[in-house]
């Protein structure tokens, strides 16, 4: 893949300099390279099949204290652009360091370009997203369905002035599909999508289709619910949304400031002893998989939560300075690949606990309540009501409510099995609000 970023090397270190020699104490320099091909369908029809290569770079400086940042993508415009990066920062955001750390001696080799993603032309792509299509019309003639296809091959480096550089090439593959269908005044919308560095088994529009068919054919039936207090059953896209108020608490910025509900949980038992998360930056050929955060610092593969106890916070390079605490190469105090670790129960069976219960495919609105205090009230935009095992048909104008901090001390489990793409298992939430 790589055609230019060695080249680019030479303009990237001499950046940095004349950063150094306009007053910055540290500063950055990003380059990427990258070629891209798409297609998308829609309302049934191909819309596009295009094609694209760009090139971009970027310059942060640090001037007494405060950050600048500027974007070109003329090379010859390079010396401009570090000193528009140099003005800027003198209105910039407070930055809490003035240097960049120093290189590690050593980074985990992680695997983020794979030529067999260049075999999926625009042709195969055009053909794969035709034959979505025609497989759910043939379902049913009525849906309005879209679908579409991404692939990108990138190369690209980093160079900080504290003598950090990396080169690397990435690759990644997207497909999805949904569709609309309209009965009268009802609307019902649902889609599902994959995407990964390497072409394997993961690329799969018989997958999506059967999510999509799993929606179809389990809305084919309204009913009614009452409001109360139910279980709630969360398919693996659904899961990790769940958790945004926990990554929200373990951010060291939050932490520092006070406004974290778990400031003061450190090293203890927080949550229900069903979980644990793992940050794991390094699978191979995952679109998350990184081996250094924004500061060159090294990432790590650890327990953020086990069996319910909370091991650490996270700490950006700003942030750790700011609060006087280690970094741990986690980029804006987030999680680099957080997956929540399976039970010992099947899906299946999870869901035929279920006396009574609603099934979660899609939410609207969850992130516009008070999540950093755990609270949560949200639209089901699609939803399935559960009795006695079984999934029996759609809900409607429903809403769910709860606390997270407090549903996630109660009996909460995970299924065995986890999504293939994005690694995460069902679950099971007892104890939500159910307002219908």
């Amino acid at each position: 893949m790589q055609k230019y970023v060695s080249d680019m090397k030479a303009p990237a270190l001499e950046a940095l300099e004349l950063a150094k020699k306009l007053g910055a104490t540290a500063a950055k320099f990003g380059y990427i390279h990258g070629i891209s091909h798409d297609v998308s369908f829609e309302s049934s029809r191909l819309k596009a099949c295009s094609g694209e290569e760009k090139q971009d770079y970027s310059i942060t400086v640090v001037v007494n204290h405060r950050s600048g940042s500027a974007h070109g993508n003329v090379m010859s415009a390079i010396p401009t652009v570090v000193e528009r990066a140099i003005t800027l920062a003198k209105n910039g955001a407070v930055s809490h360091f003035d240097e960049y750390p120093a290189p590690a001696e050593s980074y985990r080799e992680i695997r983020t370009y794979s030529p067999t993603v260049g075999s999926l032309n625009s042709e195969k792509l055009v053909t794969d997203c035709q034959g979505f299509v025609d497989r759910l019309l043939a379902a049913d003639s009525s849906l309005i369905v879209d679908a579409g296809c991404s692939v990108e091959e990138a190369e690209g480096l980093v160079a900080l002035s504290s003598g950090f550089y990396d080169e690397k090439c990435s690759s990644r593959w997207s497909i999805g599909g949904g569709f609309q269908k309209t009965s009268g005044t009802d609307m019902l919308f649902t889609g599902s999508g994959r995407s990964w560095g390497e072409l394997n088994s993961l690329y799969d529009f018989d997958a999506i289709y059967d999510d999509v068919m799993f929606d179809l054919t389990n809305a084919a039936r309204i009913v009614k619910v009452s409001s109360g207090t139910v279980p709630l059953i969360l398919p693996p896209s659904v899961v990790k949304r769940f958790f945004t108020p926990v990554f929200m608490g373990i951010d060291g910025r939050n932490v520092f400031k006070g406004t974290s509900p778990l400031q003061d949980k450190l090293n203890t038992q927080c949550f229900s002893k069903a979980i644990s998360i793992l940050d794991d930056p390094f699978v191979d050929y995952s679109p998350a998989a990184s081996s250094y955060d924004s500061a060159g610092i090294p990432t790590q593969k650890r327990m953020l939560i086990e069996n319910g106890v909370l091991n650490l916070f996270l700490y950006d390079y700003d942030t750790a300075c700011m609060a006087g605490k280690e970094p741990t190469g986690n980029s804006g105090c987030a999680p680099n690949c957080a997956r929540i670790m399976p039970g010992t129960i099947s899906s299946d069976e999870l869901i035929k606990s279920v006396s009574h219960g609603i099934y979660v495919e899609h939410l609207l609105g969850f992130g516009q309540t008070n999540l950093t205090n755990g609270d949560f009230s949200a639209n089901l935009a699609l939803g399935f009501l559960i009795e006695n095992g079984e999934i029996v048909g759609r809900v409607k104008d429903t809403m769910i409510a709860g606390n997270v901090f407090d549903l996630f001390k109660g009996d909460v489990q995970f299924s065995s099995n986890i999504h293939p793409n994005n690694r995460q298992p069902y679950m099971l939430l007892p104890g939500v609000t159910l307002n219908a």
